[in-house]
């Protein structure tokens, strides 16, 4: 599978809405096939920091949105090359 893992997940426009949100989180992991753990290492953060971001517990801040952007289009040029 080729492609833009994060199309039609998150938008330029996501960050001046308001920030991403635990559910647009939660789907491009799912679509990169990660767990939360595996996400969380990716990240540099802790598994139960990705848990409260899908949650909406805790807010996902702009430079961690872009990391996670950036992450997910690593990954799905990657898979591109195989």
């Amino acid at each position: 599978m080729t492609g833009d893992y994060t199309q039609g997940i998150v938008s330029p426009s996501t960050l001046s809405e308001g920030g991403m949100t635990g559910s647009e989180l939660r789907a491009i992991r799912e679509r990169l096939g990660l767990t939360q753990v595996e996400m969380a290492e990716r990240l540099g953060v802790a598994a139960n920091t990705v848990a409260r971001w899908e949650r909406d517990e805790k807010p996902i801040r702009p430079p961690v949105e872009k990391l996670i952007r950036l992450t997910a289009q690593s990954a799905g040029k990657r898979k591109g090359k195989g």
